[in-house]
């Protein structure tokens, strides 16, 4: 086969046809990324010089993979962000503890000695009504400045011919809800305040769709995917039972990809994050639409790569999966990191593959086993040809 560019590539392996060789995801959005250390030693071993790391999401300090190093590993997919408050934030340290607030009031904190920022506060806890969640100061997702200098960096990413993924404006409708009200306060609210609790997911997709629609007219033309992300399950689980997602919480999910699809102009895929003990609700996704699932966390209960492969590898592109980044990645050595890449892409690939760790890789994970997982990728992406 001739050699395909990184777009060509891409929408083949998603729509499930040959590929010249497995497209490669590191650093392209807030799931498949890499921390900013991590990311500095990965640098220096692969001898790029003058790298500056500059961050992608300050809240996971999240690396940007510049454009030198993203062609050292020859990355296919480049991420763009709007411009919210989390991608650059004004830092105030408070008693030594580094704390910033964002556009939906959620306070992030990161104490000293800690690598990652969590948030701190839940700005609609408490006994509240439907009236005070309209009422709320929501944050605009129709501003222009959210895409100033993004249309630029994404129309140029199109014409050296990568594919393209935009981050939502915020994470899933279901997480949003949690941080928002607070976890626990919104799980009674599920089950004990259906009401109210539907009507501060109704809000969320509100705003997004209104964000998709500025953003289709902004970047629409270069963007094959938007990163939208819920995750509704745990290690051993979902987060709530099967009826409860399929009540309250697919017909908006439903919602938001019917949104997209009416947006954005082909060649455009439906692509979502949900990590965890899925595989109960995977018929589900594709019901409502999903065509590119990340990742397979085949370390949680339940999700057998073979098995799923079988069964849903036909609707399903999956995106991510490539290495166990739970235990093998940063705790093992870089022999058995390419024994876990190589037994992942005989089994998840070739076809409908994007290979790609299963979540970022963190602070803790030695260069050494980041190597060798290129390396053993490298040597494993044209097993197409076999």
């Amino acid at each position: 086969m001739t050699e395909l560019t990184s777009l060509e590539r891409v929408i083949r392996a998603v729509t499930h046809q040959k590929v010249d060789r497995i497209p490669l995801d590191i650093g392209a959005s807030y799931t498949t990324g890499i921390t900013k250390n991590a990311y500095c030693g990965l640098a220096k071993a692969m001898g790029a010089v003058g790298i500056e790391p500059q961050l992608f999401d300050v809240v996971q300090q999240l690396a940007v993979v510049d454009d030198q190093m993203a062609e050292l590993i020859k990355v296919d997919i480049r991420g763009i962000a709007p411009n919210v408050i989390r991608k650059n934030p004004a830092i105030e340290i408070i008693d030594g503890v580094q704390c910033f607030t964002d556009e939906w009031g959620l306070k992030w904190i990161k104490e000293e000695g800690v690598l990652y920022f969590h948030h701190s506060n839940a700005p609609l806890g408490g006994e509240i009504t439907e009236k005070e969640i309209e009422e709320f100061p929501w944050p605009d997702p129709t501003d222009p400045k959210l895409f100033d200098g993004v249309v630029d960096q994404a129309k140029q990413y199109h014409q050296q011919g990568y594919a393209v993924i935009l981050e939502s404006i915020c994470s899933g409708i279901f997480e949003m809800s949690c941080r928002l009200r607070g976890t626990e306060q919104f799980y009674m609210d599920l089950a004990l305040n259906p009401d109210l609790a539907c009507a501060l997911l109704d809000k969320l997709v509100e705003i997004k769709i209104k964000y998709y629609k500025v953003a289709a007219k902004a970047v629409g033309q270069y963007v094959q995917f938007i990163r939208e992300a819920d995750d509704v399950a745990g290690q051993e689980s979902l987060l709530m039972s099967q009826k409860m997602y399929r009540q309250l919480i697919k017909p908006r999910h439903k919602m938001l990809f019917d949104a997209q699809n009416q947006e954005f102009p082909e060649p455009f895929f439906i692509w979502f994050h949900s990590d965890g003990a899925i595989y109960d609700i995977l018929g589900d996704f594709i019901e409502i639409g999903v065509q590119v699932l990340n990742p397979l966390q085949l370390t949680a209960k339940g999700m057998d790569a073979e098995k799923i492969k079988s069964e849903f590898g036909k609707d399903l592109a999956f995106w991510g999966g490539g290495v166990n980044t739970q235990h093998i990645l940063p705790h093992c050595g870089p022999e058995d990191v390419g024994d876990d890449v190589q037994q992942r892409i005989k089994t998840i690939g070739p076809e409908g593959f994007i290979f790609g760790t299963v979540h970022n890789i963190q602070d803790d994970v030695p260069t050494a086993n980041i190597m060798a997982m290129l390396e053993k990728f490298e040597k494993m992406k044209h097993v197409v040809d076999n």
